[in-house]
């Protein structure tokens, strides 16, 4: 069978916009909220509240994300069957990338969990902005009580500035759990890599491909469960500025569509019942 979990990314677009001042980059209350509300109302009607938002983390909003009136939709996200993770963007895009500076990470990321805790939201899943990571993360996430990383996207090479950013090669194609050795290989330890949906040249990431192309990598996914006679379980990756209008929110309705005529999407509980680990 083949399984999905539909995930947001908390991002604006102006975050990533390096020719803006500085006053222009960081998040605009009302554009968020209404974003977040779009997303909310979508992932109730087309999902039944199964997915996870991201929430974004960032020396441009460290805190913007923690404080009403996005905490009250976390809340929302949680009580309709959705979870929620942590989206850290410890960069300055285009200069500079700490995901590399473990001490600075381990106290974002604790700083994070620990407030949302205090509002009475669990923090269940991690992404790094870029699909960043790196294997000194996993005992990280660990401490955090963080079970799943959606980091991944398997072949990813990105390289910004000289610096690779982001290595995902040779990384399964389906759920596994991490090795403390090699993030991109199955392992030990307690956290549960999501890779991205990959197959046929193509990701199940909405911004990037068209439905065409989504619909060939999901029948390759679901063909591949079948030949395996496995379960494959993987993300599907959207942004909230994907919620801005009209246009956008029916390219998102018929995407999530055409993806449910080959497989189901379940939320991170389901994921761990699937697993034999959930009660």
């Amino acid at each position: 069978m083949l399984y999905y979990v539909f995930t947001v990314d908390g991002d604006w677009h102006q975050y990533f916009d390096v020719s803006l001042p500085e006053e222009e980059r960081i998040p605009n209350e009302e554009c968020m909220r209404e974003f977040i509300e779009a997303e909310v109302t979508l992932g109730q009607r087309l999902l039944a509240g199964k997915f996870i938002h991201f929430i974004h983390a960032s020396p441009r909003a460290r805190e913007f994300f923690l404080k009403e009136p996005f905490i009250e939709f976390w809340h929302k996200i949680i009580n309709n069957a959705g979870d929620i993770g942590i989206h850290c963007h410890e960069d300055d895009p285009s200069r500079n990338y700490y995901f590399r500076d473990i001490e600075r990470m381990r106290k974002v990321i604790l700083e994070q969990v620990n407030r949302l805790k205090e509002a009475g939201l669990p923090a269940s899943a991690y992404r790094g902005g870029y699909l960043t990571f790196c294997k000194e993360l996993i005992p990280v996430l660990e401490e955090a009580n963080i079970r799943f990383d959606f980091s991944c996207e398997p072949g990813r090479y990105l390289v910004l500035g000289g610096e690779v950013v982001s290595d995902w090669r040779g990384a399964p194609d389906s759920l596994y759990r991490m090795s403390y050795s090699d993030q991109r290989r199955p392992g030990n330890s307690s956290v549960f890599e999501v890779p991205i949906g990959a197959a046929q040249g193509g990701y199940l990431y909405f911004e990037k491909y068209n439905k065409d192309m989504l619909g060939k990598a999901a029948e390759s996914l679901e063909k591949k469960a079948r030949s395996r006679n496995k379960d494959i379980i993987v993300s599907v990756l959207t942004h909230s500025y994907d919620y801005d209008c009209k246009k956008n929110i029916k390219d998102i309705e018929e995407k999530t569509a055409l993806l449910k005529k080959h497989g189901r999407f379940i939320n991170l509980k389901e994921v761990l019942k699937i697993l034999g680990e959930g009660r």
